[in-house]
Order: C-alpha cells, then sequence, then structure tokens
C-alpha cells in the first residue's frame, strides 16, 4: 500500500494510536503488577519477620517451660542434690526426647557443666554462656541464640531450686537446615542464619533453605553490615536470580552479629506476572490484529464512496453526466454522497443550459450563429473528403421592422417562431417534387433578428433553388397572428461550396451579398455571382469616396417640376440628388444614398441638400420665379432630434419663408420608430413646413398612423402609375388614394406619369399635381430655367 492514500493513512493512524494507548496501557499494567508484587513481596518478608520472631518467642517458652517442669522435678532435684551423674545424664537424656531438645546442659552454680546430652558423657569444663546465666540469676530465666560448636542453637536457661539454686538447666534447639526448611514452609520464604564478626569480618552461614548451588553465594552477596542498616529489606543477586531480602537481626554483640535473612525470588515471584504479561502481550496483539481489521474495514467505508466520488468527479470533468454514485446509507458519508449526485445533477443542468444559450436561440429554439459555423465548418470538412458539394441559404424578412414598429415585438416574436416552424416543416419534409430533400437538411439557424440560415449536404445550386421555391411559398402564405392577419416575404441567397468559396466567412459574406441583391431587385432569391461581389468592392470603394465628394463639390442637385393640373401651372419642383463621379460619370442616388444611410453619412448629405436647395431658391426668388423645393428626408434625418434646428439655422442663413421648402418623407421611415417620427414632424409642421409622403401604397398598414400625421399630400407611388392605363387594379388603387387623400383634406400626387393617356385619367381622377418624364426629367437648375421659357407650363411667379 502507499502511504499517500487515504485508506492506507486511516489504518496508519489508527495503528499508531492504538499501538502508544496500548503501550501505554500495558506500561502501566505492568508498572502495577511489578510494584504490586513488590509490594506484596515486602508484605510476604515484613510477615515472615513477625512470624521468625513469634516462633523464636514461642520456641523460648516451650523450652523454659520444659526446662521449669524439669528442675522442679523432686527426682531430679535429688540426683542433682546427689551428684548422680549417671541418673543426671539420664534424666537429661529423656526429658529431652520428650520436649524435643537438641541439647541439655546441667551447670553447677560454679559455671561448670555437670551432665550434657552432647559429648561422650564425660564432665566438661565452664559453661561458655555464662551471660545466659547471670540473666537467670537475676530473672529466674534467660534465653539466647547461640552459636556452640559451630552450630546455632536457641538456647533457655532456668535455676534448679532446692529451694536456692543448686544448678542451673539449660536447654535447646538446634537451627539448621531443617529448621529453616521448616520455617520456609511456614512463611513461603527462604530462611538463612548468618554470622558476621566485627566489625570487618566474613559472613559465615549457619543454617538456610536455599538450594545449594544458591546458598554457597549467599555470604559473598551479603552486604557489609557496617553500610547497610540493620532489619532492612535489600535485593541480592545470586546467581542469575535477584532475591528481596529482609535481614533480621538475632543476636548482636560487640564482636559479631547472628542475622536471620529472609528472601524471596523475583524470578519466583513474578513468575505469575510474566505469565501475565505473555497473556496481556497475546491478548494485545489479537486486539492489534482485530484493530487493523476494523480500522481496514472502517477506512474501506469511508475511501470507497470518495473514491467513487472521485471518479464520479472525473467524469464530470471530461462532461459525463449520465451516472451517479448509489449508497444506501445515512450517516454523513450518504449525506456526501447524497449532496454530491444533487451537485452534478445542478452542474448538468445549468451547463445544459449553458450550453444552450451559447448553440441556441432562446426564442425559436434554433442553432444560433455560433452553432451554425460549427456545423458549417464539419460540412465544409466532410464535403471536401467527399467530394460533394453543399449549400448555404440565408434568408432575410421583407419589412419585418415595420411589423414590430406597429404590431409591437410580441408580434414580431411570434411571426418569427411561425417563420421558423415553416422552414422546419419544409426543409424537414419529403416530397415527390422535391427529389431527396431530406437529404439535402441538415441545419436550419437563426442568425439574428428576421436572418436565417439553412445548410444543405450533399445538395448544388439546383437542389438548393428547389428547396428555396418551396420555402418561399411556405413563408408568403398568410398568417394569423393576434388576431390579424400577416403577409411577409423573404429574400434568400443561396451559396455552394466549393463553388463558391470553401471558408466560412466567405461562404457567409456571398450568400449576405446574393440576398441582398434579392431583397433589392424584389425576386425572392438570387445565386451568388462575382459581379455582386465587384459590386459590393465598388460600393465600398465609392462611400471611401463619398466623404470626398461633398468637399469637391461633385454633388449637384436636379430638378423635376409638378405641374398643378387645376391650374396647368409648374409651382413645384422636387430636388434630387445626382453625384457626378469625375471617373465613373453620373451615379445615381440608389447605388451610394442607401449606404449613406447605413453609415450614418446621410446627416451630411442632407444639410447639404437642404443648403443648396435654398440657396437655388433664393436665386429663384430674385429672377421673380414662386416656386416650393420639395426636399427628400431619410428615415435616419427624422429621427434626429436637432433636424428642426437645422432648417431653423439654415432658412435664417438665407431668409428663406416656410413655403420655399416642402418634405417628402417615405411610409417606412416614419414606421421606423412612429412616436419620435411623430414629435419630429409637429415641429416642422409648426415652423410652417408642409410635408407629404412620398410612395405611399409601397409601405405597410400605414393607415393607422396616417390621421395622425401632420402631412398636407399624399405621393402615389409610381409603380401604381405607370401602367393603370391598361391595368385596372393599379388603376382601382390610385383611384381609392386619391380620393381618400381628398376626403382628408389632403393634396394627391402622381409621380411617374411617362405619357399623355396617363395624364388625362389622373385629370379625370382629380389628382392634383402630377410629376414625371410626360412633363421632364430632372434637370439641372440652369437647364431647368431654360426648359420653364419654353414649356406649355407656366411657372407662378412672385406677385
Amino acid at each position: 500500500m502507499r502511504f499517500h492514500k487515504l485508506k492506507t493513512r486511516i489504518v496508519a493512524a489508527f495503528a499508531v494510536l492504538f499501538l502508544l494507548s496500548l503501550a501505554l496501557e500495558l506500561v502501566i499494567i505492568n508498572g502495577i503488577l511489578v510494584n504490586s508484587e513488590s509490594q506484596n513481596i515486602n508484605d510476604l518478608l515484613s510477615t515472615g519477620d513477625h512470624l521468625l520472631k513469634f516462633l523464636n518467642k514461642e520456641s523460648n517458652q516451650t523450652l523454659i517451660q520444659a526446662a521449669g517442669v524439669l528442675s522442679a522435678d523432686f527426682a531430679f532435684r535429688e540426683a542433682v542434690a546427689s551428684a548422680d551423674r549417671g541418673t543426671i545424664i539420664s534424666v537429661l537424656a529423656n526429658h529431652g526426647n520428650r520436649i524435643k531438645a537438641d541439647v541439655m546442659f546441667l551447670v553447677g552454680t560454679d559455671n561448670v557443666i555437670i551432665a550434657d546430652t552432647i559429648g561422650e558423657n564425660k564432665p566438661m569444663s565452664q559453661f561458655p554462656f555464662q551471660d545466659l546465666i547471670r540473666v537467670a540469676e537475676q530473672q529466674r530465666q534467660a534465653s539466647a541464640t547461640v552459636i556452640f560448636h559451630g552450630k546455632l542453637y536457641q538456647l533457655v536457661v532456668v535455676p534448679v531450686l532446692a529451694p536456692t539454686p543448686i544448678a542451673w538447666l539449660a536447654s535447646g534447639f538446634i537451627i539448621d537446615d531443617t529448621y529453616a526448611k521448616n520455617l520456609k514452609s511456614l512463611t513461603g520464604l527462604e530462611v538463612s542464619f548468618l554470622t558476621h564478626t566485627l566489625p570487618k569480618g566474613q559472613w559465615k552461614l549457619l543454617a538456610t533453605s536455599l538450594p545449594a548451588q544458591q546458598s554457597a553465594l549467599l555470604p559473598d552477596a551479603m552486604p557489609d553490615i557496617t553500610v547497610k542498616q540493620e532489619n532492612s529489606t535489600i535485593e541480592i543477586l545470586l546467581a542469575d536470580d535477584s532475591h528481596l531480602a529482609h535481614i533480621s537481626t538475632v543476636v548482636k554483640q560487640s564482636d559479631k552479629i547472628i542475622v536471620a535473612v529472609l528472601q524471596r525470588s523475583l524470578l519466583a515471584a513474578m513468575g505469575p506476572l510474566h505469565r501475565l504479561q505473555w497473556i496481556l502481550l497475546a491478548l494485545s496483539g489479537l486486539s492489534f490484529v482485530a484493530m487493523l481489521i476494523a480500522g481496514n474495514w472502517i477506512a474501506h467505508g469511508i475511501t470507497k464512496p470518495i473514491r467513487e466520488l472521485g471518479m464520479l468527479a472525473q467524469r464530470i470533468e471530461l462532461g459525463d453526466y449520465s451516472q451517479s454514485v448509489v449508497l444506501d446509507r445515512e450517516d454523513e458519508i450518504g449525506q456526501l454522497v447524497s449532496t454530491f449526485n444533487h451537485m452534478s445533477e445542478g452542474i448538468a443542468t445549468r451547463e445544459s443550459k449553458i450550453v444552450e444559450l451559447a448553440y441556441q436561440d432562446p426564442l425559436t429554439g434554433l442553432p444560433n450563429r455560433r452553432l451554425f459555423h460549427d456545423r458549417l465548418e464539419q460540412a465544409i470538412k466532410a464535403s471536401k473528403r467527399s467530394g460533394e458539394p453543399l449549400a448555404i441559404l440565408v434568408m432575410d424578412l421583407d419589412r419585418f421592422k415595420e411589423v414590430n414598429d406597429i404590431m409591437g415585438h410580441h408580434v414580431g416574436d411570434l411571426l418569427l417562431q411561425e417563420v421558423t416552424k415553416r422552414l422546419q416543416t419544409t426543409v424537414m419534409r419529403g416530397s415527390d417534387t422535391i427529389a431527396r430533400l431530406k437529404e439535402y437538411a441538415d441545419t436550419v439557424a437563426r442568425l439574428g433578428g428576421d436572418e436565417f440560415a439553412i445548410l444543405l449536404t450533399a445538395c448544388d445550386v439546383k437542389g438548393a433553388q428547389i428547396v428555396v421555391n418551396r420555402l418561399l411559398q411556405t413563408i408568403e402564405k398568410p398568417t394569423l397572428l393576434e388576431g390579424q392577419s400577416i403577409i411577409i416575404n423573404g429574400s434568400f441567397g443561396i451559396v455552394s461550396s466549393p463553388e463558391h468559396g470553401n471558408e466560412i466567412n466567405t461562404l457567409l459574406r456571398h450568400a449576405d451579398l446574393a440576398m441582398y441583391a434579392a431583397k433589392q431587385a424584389n425576386s425572392g432569391y438570387a445565386v451568388f455571382d462575382s459581379s455582386l461581389d465587384s459590386l459590393n468592392e465598388q460600393h465600398l470603394s465609392l462611400m471611401a469616396e463619398l466623404h470626398n465628394a461633398v468637399e469637391q463639390n461633385e454633388l449637384s442637385l436636379y430638378y423635376q417640376p409638378k405641374v398643378d393640373v387645376a391650374s396647368g401651372t409648374i409651382s413645384h419642383v422636387e430636388a434630387l440628388i445626382r453625384w457626378i463621379h469625375p471617373k465613373r460619370g453620373l451615379i445615381p442616388p440608389d447605388h451610394f444614398i442607401p449606404f449613406a444611410e447605413n453609415t450614418g453619412f446621410i446627416k451630411i448629405i442632407t444639410k447639404w441638400v437642404i443648403e443648396r436647395a435654398l440657396h437655388q431658391q433664393k436665386i429663384w426668388r430674385e429672377q421673380g420665379l414662386k416656386i416650393t423645393v420639395a426636399v427628400n428626408l431619410s428615415a435616419r434625418d427624422i429621427l434626429v432630434p436637432g433636424l428642426p434646428a437645422l432648417f431653423t439655422e439654415l432658412m435664417n442663413k438665407y431668409g428663406a419663408a416656410s413655403d420655399w421648402l416642402s418634405l417628402e418623407i417615405t411610409e417606412s421611415s416614419i414606421m421606423t420608430d412612429p412616436k419620435s417620427a411623430l414629435i419630429t414632424l409637429n415641429k416642422l409642421q409648426e415652423m410652417g413646413l408642409s410635408l407629404s409622403i412620398d410612395d405611399f401604397g409601397t409601405g405597410y398598414s400605414s393607415l393607422t398612423y396616417l390621421k395622425k400625421l401632420p402631412v398636407t399630400e399624399l405621393k402615389i407611388d409610381k409603380s401604381f402609375i405607370s401602367d393603370m392605363e391598361n391595368n385596372t387594379d393599379d388603376a382601382t388603387i390610385v383611384h381609392s388614394t386619391i380620393d381618400l387623400a381628398h376626403n382628408m383634406g389632403l393634396r394627391a400626387v402622381a409621380e411617374g406619369v411617362e405619357n399623355k393617356a396617363v395624364w388625362d385619367k389622373l385629370q379625370v381622377l382629380g389628382c392634383d399635381f402630377i410629376q414625371g418624364y410626360y412633363i421632364s426629367r430632372p434637370l439641372p437648375a440652369e437647364e431647368l430655367e431654360q426648359w420653364f421659357k419654353t414649356s406649355l407650363w407656366k411657372v407662378t411667379e412672385v406677385a
């Protein structure tokens, strides 16, 4: 096992703690047991000492009593008195056997031994223990432990009275190995008797219960009596066995000392303790093994779910949230696993939401631009490998902004969802008339706003055109939203890879160019052509040059007259901007005005147009011509809050009256931001400027706001005028528009009149003003002034 693993560390920690506690426990228990056993030995030694003294005292009493009985015996006294030595010896022997005395003496009053039970029945010399006799003379008895003939005896002396002492009777027990062993059986201790000659003699063993091997070592193991105190407990080493010994002084004289040594072998005493220690060690070993098993089981119970959680975390790191840890337990580990599973589910839900937000359009549920790019990139790689082409369709809804502005963004969102449904349904549905349509469809995506993209794999341009035609038919069907029927159109741009490029940005740019070309041509769809790219480059180049065009005076105003049908006079002209490029020649407004509007440069152009128109008006007024010049305003112009102030500034500069100018605005420019546009138009109307709605009829539901606008005329779009003599529908629309204008107190202006037949019809319908090539083309100011002189219509003059 590697120590860095948690399971190993847990088991090791358990083992170390257990061993430390076990070792401490063993040390404490062993100390208690050793101390207890030592105390037991000390108590045993102390008890043995008391017992030894008690037995010694009892032995003395026995001897004294026995000696007293014998000394009081009449026959014995008669024998002593008659000095019948044979009788005396016999009596002493018999009495000694009866009391089990080992030695008997009869000592005369002169301290000479009369008879004894040892020797060869020969009279002895002086009694060697005269001190005992002197004590007996005083106390009527005496006792002592003595050494006689190299042996140790317990001796008592009593007088033989008749009635005064006529002799002294001494009797005693020998203290030998047998006596020591008897004491051992009573005390449970080894008993030894030793003598020591003072002051520095050697210890001599007199009697012992020790085995021969240890008894021979005991004298040398005894301490110096001058150093060690008497009646003390010491430790004596005999061979390899230590003994605790209690030294009890039996006799102490000036020249010698006799001691009794009570001792206990520590090896023998500690034998049961050692067995107990081995039992404790065995139990400790078993406990340690059990602890290791339990610790391993506990560690496994902890680390297994943690290991599984670690594996789950690794899967989460790799983005796999499909699995979870199953653990049926209610403790902290179970709570941790449950929390971790919930966390995994939460991360999966949040990541799914993040992925959805990152790659999915929230409104339509379609892939967004980023996901479309990813899929297109993979499709291009697959196309290169397989050699099969792929097609990309980019679609933009026509007049979608008007739906948002007029009906609200909520309806616009519903319309986008409906378009999404139609795109998906059409693209993914097989058809007998559209071969392999289902195979073409890979991805329908929303790129943003009202722009959609469709990726068709294994599809060429021809197949893409089949799909687009079906899509156009589906999209253009009316839809009912919020109770209103809405008709929406779309413009598609078609590109194919590798024909139109192999790089994502290039293909999408080409698709956008084709889509804008379809939108401008109102053709439904367009396939990318290299000329579109060139035209786009030209437009970009023109935009770069347009900044210099104003400063270099390359822009000019052309004027197209309007005839007052009732009076047959010309009182109004429309100012139309032209760009005379030094290299490209005349550039029509529709080639640069849309781009100027998109870039914001239109504000500079509008200011130039107003100022140039006012300048020309001043010239005409000085010539006596009373003409109102109509100036076109774009959507960006109307939404600029400072537009009224600009008119005030420039009109003051040229001293212009309010009838010098009229302003033409389109329906679409109003509908871009109706509220803001209405505020600006009201301010211009308050300045006295007249307002006209240009291209009326081409917008979307403008009647909703028409009654609120401060306008004075409606200008009918030329798309309804040019063929009205042949198209009854156009004629009906024009008639209805003129009636609408008159009913609302407005003038009706028709533009795009190119022949007399249309003129006549408009005149019959009561149109107020007519404008078009039938009257005159747009002309520069100088040419227009010459035209005034030769035209059929008179110019209104200043009164």
